[in-house]
């Protein structure tokens, strides 16, 4: 629907880049491996929100099925990461 709108497109895109600068910056800081992989994943939203803006489904697409991916594929190793910390 908002295709047809230049407008909720621009705002779109600038929403995507800010929320994917913002979560990563944040998460460049953290201690907590669990809030780092939090803040990835709401920066790797910001990019799809981003592509999205930018008209490019299938990317926006193909980068949420490889993030869901490998994100499940970190969750599922992340206890043997945090239990020899």
């Amino acid at each position: 629907i908002f295709e047809y709108s230049i407008f909720s497109l621009k705002v779109i895109t600038v929403i995507g880049s800010s929320t994917a600068f913002f979560a990563s910056t944040v998460g460049l800081v953290q201690n907590d491996f669990k809030k780092i992989v939090a803040y990835s994943t709401c920066s790797q939203l910001g990019y799809m929100f981003f592509a999205c803006g930018l008209s490019d489904y299938p990317l926006a697409i193909f980068h949420l099925s490889n993030h869901a991916y490998f994100k499940a594929l970190l969750f599922l190793c992340s206890g043997a990461v945090i239990h020899a910390m």
